[in-house]
């Protein structure tokens, strides 16, 4: 098989998985949207009941809290963490892009920072 064939070839699996991909999105959504209404009946009913669990002989369904946040203000809170020492609030990874842009113009990598890359094939379609 030359790279003609090689390319061609790649390019159709990859729209298979693409249709895969899309069928099992369809299906999942379905799914999803069954699975929703019964949270939102289970949900109701237990509230109503004042229940924090509900344990069956198929298993326990319950409620936990997540929580997100994000930064409405980014300056003011990079000042509140120096002003109160509060790196605690912080998650430590480094930026990646930043850290390659350092060692473009410094020729080394932050202390601290190893940076590590790998090589990926692709193939744009004409």
């Amino acid at each position: 098989m030359n790279y003609e064939e090689k390319i061609k070839k790649y390019i159709e699996c990859r729209k298979v998985i693409e249709k895969i991909n899309s069928m099992a999105k369809a299906k999942i959504a379905e799914v999803n949207k069954v699975m929703q209404a019964l949270e939102a009946d289970i949900t109701a009913a237990a509230d109503a009941e004042g229940l924090d669990q509900i344990p069956t002989e198929h298993g326990t369904g319950y409620w936990s809290t997540l929580y997100s946040c994000k930064l409405a203000s980014p300056d003011d809170f990079v000042e509140y963490i120096k002003r109160h020492d509060a790196f605690h609030l912080v998650d430590k990874r480094a930026n990646k892009t930043a850290v390659r842009e350092h060692l473009a113009e410094y020729g080394e990598l932050p202390p601290g920072v190893d940076l590590s890359s790998y090589r990926k094939f692709n193939v744009r379609e004409k």
